[in-house]
């Protein structure tokens, strides 16, 4: 294993087109890999390191590259670190598929412990989200701001429609299949800008996901002890679940917590609506703690 391309020509083939997707960023930056015992992750680095750190997670498929509209405006704030979720599409090299919950927070540990990071803020879209609650449950003490972006699961069961829109994509990697999926996640009814969607599209073609977790509702339990200063950003039009109905539910686990529906926004909504995104996401990095 080491890669979830059907062949070395069409890994190429798809890291050139995240290449593409990489200078709609307009930023320098650096980037590298973590060994970690579930394969090398890939991270992206962009703005002064002496900030502090701001992890990233992106939604299913999409990888580091889905932060274009947001990184100019995060870097003003924070150092931020993209990471390529290991076993999803994007260019971290997996060997051994994260199965469970409980070995996607061992995953992310080991790439924290190699950044020697003690603390950092925690950000995720989608199934990023999931994953970055995830972790925060049990490492509560490793992560400082919390900020979810439409998590995946988490708060509400995903619909069924979610899986019938995303499954048959998954399985014929047609470009029909791929826009429609994509359609129904915009709140504008817009198809992904050009240069992305390319690279989404040779992922889907060309790679089979290793990533095992499914996203589901974390249990009240959970949240006992919970307090870490946590933000959720809904759209009003989302798919996956009802919008108003997860953020109810968010705030009776969190007691910390600070909310925003956003208008005419759907699952998409850091790329498509990333001017309110990225307002609300530096207003609450800007607030002091505690």
């Amino acid at each position: 294993m080491g890669s979830i391309f059907k062949s070395r020509a069409t890994e190429e083939e798809y890291y050139l087109c995240y290449d593409k997707s990489l200078n709609r960023f307009g930023l320098e930056g650096t980037s590298y890999y973590i060994s970690t015992s579930f394969g090398d992750t890939y991270v992206l680095c962009f703005g002064d390191p002496s900030k502090k750190p701001l992890i990233l997670l992106h939604g299913m498929t999409m990888s580091s590259t889905m932060w274009y509209p947001n990184m100019k405006q995060l870097i003003q704030e924070r150092c931020v670190y993209a990471v390529d979720i290991v076993g999803d599409f994007g260019r971290s090299k997996p060997t051994v598929a994260i199965k469970n919950r409980k070995a996607a927070n061992q995953w992310l540990l080991e790439v924290l412990d190699a950044m020697q990071f003690n603390k950092v803020d925690l950000a995720g879209h989608s199934m990023g989200g999931f994953l970055s609650l995830n972790f925060a449950l049990d490492y509560p003490g490793r992560v400082s701001k919390l900020l979810l972006f439409a998590p995946a699961g988490t708060f509400y069961k995903i619909s069924f429609k979610f899986f019938a829109k995303i499954y048959p994509t998954l399985l014929f990697h047609t470009e029909k299949w791929i826009d429609n999926a994509f359609l129904w996640f915009s709140g504008k009814g817009e198809p992904l800008h050009p240069v992305f969607r390319a690279q989404v599209i040779s992922g889907y073609r060309h790679a089979k996901p290793l990533l095992q977790v499914m996203p589901s509702v974390f249990a009240k339990e959970e949240f006992q002890n919970f307090n870490i200063p946590t933000l959720l950003l809904i759209g009003d039009k989302e798919v996956i679940y009802p919008a108003e109905k997860a953020i109810a539910n968010a705030k009776r686990l969190i007691p910390n917590l600070e909310t925003h529906i956003i208008e005419g926004a759907s699952h998409s909504l850091t790329m498509e609506h990333a001017d309110v995104v990225n307002e609300k996401a530096i207003l609450f990095l800007r607030k002091e703690e505690g």
